[in-house]
């Protein structure tokens, strides 16, 4: 169930889209510049993983466009090995200090803002591209880019961020067809899954539990029970992944199990794509793991309630999603859950261990 106060944040988000872009076109109504030769590109996106992730159809369409260009892209420095190995991008700029200097004295012929969109970053891309455009789907209080030549036409439909980004190189036209996330797994971790006498023929199950916001935590002993579940039925073995900072939120979840899992928190961005990629299913909330599953096309389910999987579902084949916006209040992006007493996170709670079980069945049998 939507709410008025989110009713009102939808009205308010399209509207200072649809105000900024038209206020940006009566603006530039006379300036318009033509982009030609295009041999160099840079991009800046200064989220999260999976943002980085669902980038990569653009960055392929952007390649096949203009093939003997040579694109780079500015990511935060934690960010540095998600796009390792996509052959499609020249140079991963980290968003230190230095690089940033280095930076600040290369010119290129088309500059795409993606994230943030505020002043201080619209400038530095004035400052290095020639030829600007940007920004994907802004929030209603999120700043949308200045110093552009080309920005996105809005729209009053939903759509998945992949086609966001889409829309972006749209502005200059350039469109695809072939929307695949492209994603690669650089680290062999052979000797973690001997160790741990994980064979190939193992129905390997990797459960991402930790959310990045509290507002898309799901209850731990139902993780707990959940886990023993599909060990019990599918003799699967289970590995617990997440940053650093979960490996203690993991060993809780663990420790309330009858059987054993392995806490694989802490681990590199490298070697935890690694798992992704030789597990079976991927059990997550609403994350960057599911983002990687999609990427290596895994059977994927996705626990949401704050955020809206029409826009950040798992972009593959094989995935489920469990989401009670019938029952329960969703879709409040919020990182933290503003209701209170029993009413707090009804959302997540609302979602009950036998609709993952269930979603496990169908994404098996098929």
């Amino acid at each position: 169930m939507i709410s008025y106060k989110e009713n009102i944040e939808d009205v308010l988000r399209f509207s200072s889209w649809y105000l900024n872009y038209y206020l940006f076109s009566l603006k530039n109504i006379f300036n318009w510049k033509r982009l030609r030769n295009v041999e160099s590109i840079i991009i800046i996106d200064l989220k999260y993983i999976g943002d980085l992730i669902i980038d990569t159809p653009m960055i392929r369409a952007l390649k096949k466009e203009y093939p003997r260009a040579k694109i780079s892209i500015l990511v935060p420095e934690i960010m540095k090995d998600v796009l390792r190995g996509n052959s499609n991008i020249h140079n991963i700029i980290t968003a230190d200090l230095n690089s940033i200097k280095k930076l600040s004295e290369e010119k290129y012929d088309l500059g795409i803002l993606l994230y943030p969109g505020n002043k201080k970053i619209s400038y530095f891309l004035k400052k290095i591209a020639r030829y600007r455009i940007g920004i994907r789907r802004p929030g209603a209080s999120d700043k949308k880019g200045d110093y552009l030549d080309r920005k996105t036409h809005p729209c009053l439909k939903w759509k998945h961020k992949v086609e966001d980004n889409l829309d972006v190189i749209k502005t200059i036209g350039i469109e695809t067809d072939n929307k695949k996330l492209d994603l690669y797994a650089t680290k062999r971790i052979d000797s973690f899954f001997r160790e741990n006498r994980i064979s190939k023929k193992d129905f390997l199950v990797v459960i991402h539990a930790a959310p990045q916001h509290k507002s898309h935590e799901w209850i731990q002993d139902r993780f707990a029970l959940l886990a023993d579940k599909l060990i019990e039925e599918y003799k699967a073995k289970i590995v617990f992944t997440g940053a650093i900072k979960d490996l203690e939120y993991n060993q809780e979840i663990i420790d309330m199990m009858n059987h054993d899992a392995i806490n694989y928190a802490g681990n590199s961005i490298q070697e935890f794509f690694a798992m992704i990629k030789r597990s079976d299913l991927v059990i997550s909330v609403d994350t960057a793991a599911m983002h990687v599953a999609a990427g290596f096309d895994k059977k994927v389910i996705a626990l949401f309630g704050a955020g809206n999987p029409r826009v950040w579902h798992p972009y593959c084949e094989d995935f489920k999603i469990i989401y009670k916006q019938e029952i329960a209040h969703t879709r409040c992006w919020k990182h933290n859950c503003y209701l209170k007493g029993d009413r707090h996170m009804e959302c997540m709670k609302a979602i009950q261990i036998y609709d993952i079980l269930k979603a496990v069945e169908e994404l098996i049998k098929s």
